[in-house]
């Protein structure tokens, strides 16, 4: 601080050695007093309260000394000089403490829009939802630059040693005297390190990152100044520590969110599955259970022709369940993301002819009109999973349409698009299902018994794991119709060939 009063010094002598000798040239002892008032609101404006009164006290000496009658004497001839002196000196002193204190409320002012900018650039750079690693890494960014300083942080693991976090910059084993300082910041959880009492010797000052579940970490910065740091600069290390605490606190919270909502989805689904499996499940066991008690009592004099509807209800009642069951594995496929699609060339005519061989049984006593143009390309799909999609499609409208309504089957290319579609002549969907009708386990309110409410959302599971799109609508002319859109983006050259 003391060389702020040599410029003090030095700018009153300055100006009193530049001013004497042509003090007669700018009003005499008037003109030079103005210019030595000047001087002192150069100081109050540059230097600190004290500087500046000195520089008020030695300008008014100087005045009364060198240029005030009788001259190179502290004397005062009359009143008036004296009042004159007075009024200098007091005039000096109030305009030395009104530059000084304008100089500090713009530091002030400053310091106090600095620390607002980088409380606003911590905080964008942390309403992100990221992870706990990423939250640290930049954070420590921004206090590297806010503080000018090389920033580490060192995170405790479950037992409680401090390792560095991954990715920065640094070495992986402090030396002994910074990991006892951090050592000591984590297990009293006040700052310690250099500018401190505890563990001075250390390189950085290292504070505590504390949490609402404790003490996670150290944040240690190793500042590139030679002082202690300011108040200002602990209290902006302070702001900045809480909004690291806040984001992480959110973090885990937003974790802990996300895990309980997807145990209560797990648990609502694992419910409604039960549900609705041990509900689909009782009437084809009940039919087996029956028709093999049937079985088990029939009269072997009795021709077998007797006992064929006991078979072809057992046998239809064998398939229920099997569909049903491979419903439910598939969609635990799919929710388990087990379900990779392996894309090979196919041809969607054998597709649509595969499908529909599968489901004839379903769709017996019902037209099929298939629109296949004579001309294809070859597709990059998963064949099993686009025929089970087919497949289910077929089976929803068979389910949902009377016996004897025919069910159109058709694939074109248009705008880039492969396009399936399975429509069909029944009452179509109700216009408050249209948006539910792939949901799992969604029934609408006219669905025939016998369904489980997962084939749609397999359909749908099975297309988009492919890139694919499907949606349902109604047909103008009455009916429900299933689209499934598929790209032709990317597709290898291809020969066509046609219908025989």
């Amino acid at each position: 601080m003391w060389p702020e009063y040599l410029v003090a010094v030095a700018v009153v002598a300055f100006i009193t050695l530049a001013t004497f000798p042509f003090a007669a040239y700018v009003g005499g002892s008037h003109g030079a007093a103005l210019i030595l008032l000047l001087g002192v609101v150069v100081v109050g404006y540059f230097l600190r309260r004290g500087p500046t009164l000195l520089a008020a006290a030695l300008s008014a000496l100087v005045w009364d000394f060198f240029l005030l009658p009788p001259v190179y004497a502290f004397r005062i001839s009359n009143v008036g000089d004296a009042l004159l002196l007075g009024m200098y000196f007091t005039v000096a002193i109030i305009i030395g403490q009104l530059t000084t204190r304008i100089r500090a409320q713009q530091e002030i002012e400053r310091l106090r829009q600095e620390r607002a900018t980088a409380l606003y650039l911590l905080t964008l750079e942390l309403s992100e939802d990221v992870g706990l690693e990423r939250i640290l890494h930049r954070a420590a960014r921004q206090m590297e630059r806010a503080f000018g300083a090389r920033v580490s942080v060192l995170i405790a693991d479950s037992n409680g040693a401090l390792r560095p976090l991954p990715g920065e910059n640094q070495s992986p084993v402090l030396a002994l005297d910074e990991y006892a300082a951090a050592a000591w910041v984590l297990k009293k959880n006040q700052r310690a390190g250099r500018f401190t009492l505890n563990h001075p010797n250390a390189e950085a000052l290292y504070a505590p990152l504390v949490t609402s579940s404790g003490s996670i970490g150290v944040v240690g910065l190793r500042l590139a100044q030679s002082f202690p740091p300011t108040s200002h600069q602990l209290s902006l290390l302070d702001a900045f520590l809480q909004q690291i605490t806040l984001a992480l606190d959110r973090n885990q919270l937003r974790q802990i969110s996300e895990t309980a909502r997807l145990l209560a989805e797990s648990e609502r689904l694992s419910k409604t599955l039960l549900d609705s499996v041990s509900h689909e499940i009782q009437t084809p066991i009940a039919v087996i259970q029956s028709a093999v008690s049937n079985l088990a009592h029939v009269d072997p004099t009795e021709p077998w022709e007797s006992h064929q509807a006991i078979v072809s209800a057992l046998e239809h009642a064998t398939a229920r369940l099997n569909r049903l069951v491979g419903n439910v594995l598939e969609m635990t496929r799919l929710e388990s993301g087990h379900v990779k699609p392996r894309l090979n060339e196919c041809d969607v005519r054998d597709l649509l002819h595969t499908a529909l061989s599968h489901t004839e049984k379903e769709l017996a006593g019902r037209p099929v009109e298939v629109e296949i143009p004579p001309e294809l390309p070859i597709i990059p799909m998963d064949f099993v999973l686009m025929e089970q999609a087919l497949a289910n499609l077929l089976v929803n409208a068979a389910g949902h349409t009377p016996s004897g309504t025919a069910v159109r089957l058709a694939a074109r290319v248009e705008n880039d698009f492969l396009i399936i579609q399975v429509a069909d002549r029944g009452p179509g969907i109700p216009p408050e299902s249209l948006s539910r009708v792939f949901e799992k386990f969604y029934r609408g309110p006219s669905a025939p018994t016998g369904g489980s409410g997962l084939g749609l959302s397999l359909v749908k599971g099975f297309v988009e794991a492919q890139g694919g799109q499907v949606t349902a609508g109604n047909r103008p002319e009455g009916g429900a119709v299933f689209t499934i859109r598929m790209p032709l983006a990317n597709i290898p050259p291809v020969v066509v060939e046609t219908l025989s």
